[in-house]
């Protein structure tokens, strides 16, 4: 498995594992109309729920890592099944908070490939999953309705390297930038990637080298995101020694314009974890900051079309005395949300924060996205924002440690308000969790 290990249990191993943020900018090229789509009744705020239906299943599974992308009329939301390894698993859920595949939809339905971290992302016209896989990156096309554009297929098969750690992509009118971690034979912790045109015959695949540095951090995976004309790819980075936030552009038709990448964070301490979105300025980068011991969250703000980094000491987004890691952002166009896992000895919880245009924070260290008695309810994957809505995806289990079992679930967020409480059920029916929502 290309020296990647992958912990079932431990929220360690689920933290350390794939985290990727997926920004997307695709445009539908035609109103989307899908009968499950109407009639959804709005969730009440802050009401009991009313979720319908709920998933079908009732065997107990470890859902992990969920990826999320938008079409502006739904939510698809890929997972890793860690109790069947290798397996991928897909649900859509409507703007208006509809569980639209109580089945699920299996992305790799024969376990092969075997799939390592995966990403999504919407391309204007369908929903695509990339993987790593052993000696290669694979591709599963999803149609809007949910059906399977053919088997996976090979996107691409390094000669000189393994991919590795958790891929980003990002898209805008079928054209995408799949980046991730090159390692093994003749290259080290290189960041590589490919161009994707789905808009011609057949696919246009045309290698990338981001960065030759050989100082790639694993664990962080890439994340990338589309904003006006260029793509922004982002990593940890140790050239220097600690862990740093690195980035770089690239154009759409894959030249970069920052080889080995640019500073966004070299503050002392650690920085890790990154996360990018696009806004209609530029680019905001998130991530997981040690300079005052334990781990805060931080941001900067990034000029469109250029590599000005705005706010360089970072912008303090929540420097709770809770462990923060990993933060998800997404944007709107104006405002930001980030959110990330707040963790104690005990428990672990999931919060969010709202930055302005101009970098102030309207929620300093955050308020609670998730609910419920769940000791475990850590956020994998990445925020996606639709209709109005942000979709926050998360896993939740009845310990920390060694826990039986995960489920996956979401909540819709306006503003600084939860919609879902309870969260919608997307990987479990009721029965599975054993706990009250």
């Amino acid at each position: 498995m290309q020296g990647q290990t992958m912990s079932l249990r431990t929220w360690r191993g689920a933290l350390l594992g794939a985290f990727l943020a997926i920004s997307c900018g695709g445009e539908p090229e035609a109103a989307f109309e899908d009968p499950s789509l109407q009639g959804d009744l709005e969730l009440g705020l802050h009401g009991n729920g009313g979720q319908g239906p709920l998933p079908n299943w009732s065997t107990p599974t470890f859902a992990n890592n969920a990826q999320v992308a938008e079409d502006g009329n739904q939510f698809f939301v890929a997972w890793s099944d860690w109790s069947r390894a290798g397996k991928l698993v897909a649900a859509r859920v409507s703007v208006n908070g509809r569980l639209l595949d109580p089945d699920a939809i299996e992305l790799n339905p024969n376990l092969r490939p075997d799939a390592y971290y995966h990403a999504t992302a919407f391309d204007g016209r369908q929903f695509l999953v990339i993987w790593t896989g052993e000696r290669a990156v694979f591709l599963t096309r999803v149609n809007r309705d949910g059906t399977l554009d053919g088997d996976p297929i090979t996107l691409f098969t390094p000669t000189d390297h393994n991919a590795v750690g958790s891929p980003g992509i990002a898209c805008h009118k079928r054209k995408c930038l799949v980046a991730w971690i090159a390692s093994g034979h003749t290259v080290s912790r290189e960041v590589r990637g490919v161009t994707l045109d789905m808009g011609k015959r057949g696919l246009d695949v045309q290698e990338v080298v981001i960065s030759r540095s050989q100082s790639t951090e694993f664990s962080s995976g890439i994340s990338v995101a589309w904003s006006e004309d260029q793509y922004l790819v982002a990593w940890t980075d140790t050239r220097y020694g600690s862990h740093d936030i690195f980035a770089a552009r690239v154009r759409a038709n894959g030249s970069v314009l920052d080889p080995n990448g640019f500073i966004i964070s070299a503050a002392p301490g650690n920085q890790n974890y990154q996360s990018v979105t696009a806004t209609k300025y530029g680019f905001f980068v998130a991530w997981s900051d040690s300079r005052s011991g334990s781990a805060d969250i931080y941001g900067t703000r990034l000029k469109r079309g250029s590599a000005n980094v705005l706010d360089p000491l970072g912008i303090r987004i929540s420097t709770a005395s809770t462990t923060e890691l990993s933060p998800r952002v997404a944007s709107e166009g104006d405002e930001v949300l980030v959110s990330w896992s707040a963790l104690t000895a005990d428990t672990a919880r999931v919060r969010a924060a709202r930055v302005k245009r101009n970098g102030d924070v309207r929620d300093r260290n955050g308020f609670a996205i998730s609910k419920g008695p769940a000791n475990r309810q850590l956020l994998f994957g990445n925020v996606a924002y639709a209709s109005g809505r942000y979709f926050i995806v998360y896993g939740r289990a009845p310990v920390m440690d060694e826990p039986p079992y995960q489920v996956m679930v979401g909540t819709r967020v306006k503003n600084d308000d939860v919609v879902d409480n309870p969260a919608i059920r997307i990987s479990h029916a009721p029965s599975v969790e054993q706990l009250a929502p």
